[in-house]
């Protein structure tokens, strides 16, 4: 069995028995993994209190195992507990609702270090940004670092220019022009600010995105637009996003 080292936040933790978790990280260097750590109410445990909070920024070592993708966790080191991040309740839920989103959008074992470093971001600014648009971020960051961004710059459906009365398509995902419209009849308006919005956040150097003023209104459609476009690609809803509403 060979042993690896990687740095990784906690996504989930499942109770094993009496003594034992199943946790699942997104690391920097395997992508997604889940392993058994063991014993870890036992005077010896290598694993235990705040580096086995949801979120918590570890240095892990595990034991990779033939012919299994959950590995042996042997020592998980505290790098970053994010406290500012769980000193309310909204900022503890949205940093939640950020490690779910990558949990439900993820296979075990697809490495890929940007989503692990928008996530270590996007943790960090949570100490100092709005919640909300943390969110915002995170989800447009993500969207196009897997490759399912929507498209503005042309129609989603035929390619060619959009203009005066072209709307946004879920289904097509994307701007579709006038001549589109039958092809989605559920297809809705969107503002050019939010367009713009979006498309600085994904162009911008992250050091960069929170400094983006954004109009009210602004927030409220891109906040409903990315969620049903997230919707459909998950094709389930997260827990954190029901309980998100609750505190709304």
């Amino acid at each position: 069995m060979a042993i690896q080292k990687t740095e990784g936040i906690l996504l989930r933790r499942q109770d094993l028995r009496e003594t034992s978790l199943i946790l699942t990280f997104y690391t920097k260097d395997f992508g997604k993994i889940k392993g058994i750590v063991r014993g870890v109410r036992g005077p010896r445990s290598a694993c235990g209190g705040a580096n086995m909070e949801i979120f918590a920024h570890d240095e892990v070592v595990f034991y990779e195992r033939r012919r299994s993708d959950i590995f042996t966790i042997s020592q998980c080191d505290l790098l970053d507990y994010f406290a500012p991040a769980r000193e309310s309740l909204e900022r503890l839920s949205y940093a939640s609702y950020l490690v779910e989103l990558l949990d439900s959008v993820t296979a075990l074992g697809d490495k890929n270090e940007e989503a692990f470093d928008l996530l270590l971001n996007s943790l960090r600014l949570l100490s100092s940004c709005s919640p909300r648009r943390v969110a915002r971020i995170f989800e447009i960051r993500l969207l196009h670092i897997l490759g399912i961004m929507p498209t503005f710059g042309e129609c989603a459906n035929c390619a060619k220019e959009v203009g005066a009365g072209s709307r946004f398509s879920i289904r097509h995902g994307g701007l579709i022009c006038k001549k589109c419209l039958d092809s989605d009849r559920e297809a809705r308006p969107i503002m050019q600010g939010t367009v713009n919005f979006i498309e600085h956040i994904r162009t911008l150097p992250f050091e960069r995105v929170a400094r983006i003023k954004v109009a009210a209104e602004v927030g409220v459609e891109l906040e409903r637009i990315l969620r049903k476009f997230l919707d459909f690609h998950i094709e389930r809803r997260l827990k954190t996003v029901e309980f998100l509403k609750k505190i709304a």
